[in-house]
């Protein structure tokens, strides 16, 4: 159930955070407000839905308890602030204000989603790699979703996304590798620990994602079968969300839990 909340949170982070970045940059004004609004929806959805769980778990239902886990605990903090920022974003993409304010918005919800998991307990330093790692991507995810649907799907298009697409790719590998060093700090435990086997497997289905992305260009290149390349790369994109779920609901061998189980006065 975790993982699959987890899962919901991370959908919910690509639909709206992608889809504010193409209707700003990359297809512009498409796609509509729609994917947007159920990204918050599943944010809200998700993170609800973890914050049940968790009180469920401690034994504390009670309304009190609940206003008490998202005031007065890290992770209850970060899905406020994370809520917030995606509540602003929405509002400053339907009000059509400056990228700068969405900009702005976007980093509070990137950052609120980071202190929920792994990025929380480990001090600012770890969860600042979390939520870059986040925002490179949710701009991978949210751009190829967007040339997937987009009409017509053109080589301009493919250009204009190619220097992010790069960029996220780049981020996503430095702070990747930073971040395995703070939960995995031997070399054994890659292959000995739960943790690092799905790390491993995460890495797999990055690099299968590559190829594809790969298998994309020369599509364009062709101007033949780019757009069932991009659902082939779509979808290997959201298998590394799935499996991103798992390891954040994963303990560390170091022993850090995922972040969501919190102690709370009674």
């Amino acid at each position: 159930m975790d993982a699959l909340l987890t899962a919901l949170s991370y959908a919910g982070l690509a639909l709206l955070l992608g889809s504010v970045l193409a209707r700003r940059w990359l297809t512009p004004g498409q796609p509509g407000l729609g994917p947007g609004a159920a990204g918050l929806a599943l944010l809200l959805l998700a993170w609800a839905g973890q914050t049940t769980v968790t009180l469920h778990a401690l034994g504390m239902t009670a309304a009190p308890d609940v206003l008490a886990y998202v005031t007065s605990t890290a992770t209850g903090r970060a899905m406020l602030t994370g809520l917030l920022g995606a509540t602003l974003l929405l509002a400053v993409e339907v009000a059509a204000w400056p990228t700068v304010l969405a900009l702005l918005a976007a980093g509070v919800t990137v950052w609120g989603a980071a202190g929920v998991g792994h990025g929380d307990g480990h001090g600012t330093w770890v969860r600042t790699l979390h939520a870059a790692h986040a925002a490179a991507m949710t701009v991978w995810v949210g751009g190829v979703l967007s040339l997937v649907t987009v009409r017509p799907l053109g080589p301009a298009l493919a250009r204009r996304f190619t220097p992010a697409a790069l960029g996220s790719v780049v981020v996503l590998a430095a702070t990747g590798i930073l971040m395995a060093t703070e939960h995995l700090t031997a070399l054994r435990e890659w292959t000995a620990s739960a943790y690092g086997q799905t790390l491993l497997v995460k890495l797999g289905l990055v690099a299968l994602a590559l190829l594809a992305a790969v298998l994309v260009r020369r599509a364009f290149a062709r101007r033949r079968g780019a757009r069932i390349q991009l659902v082939r790369e779509a979808l290997l994109l959201v298998a590394v969300l799935g499996i991103t779920a798992v390891l954040a609901n994963s303990a560390p061998p170091g022993g850090h839990d995922s972040g969501h189980t919190t102690h709370l006065n009674p």
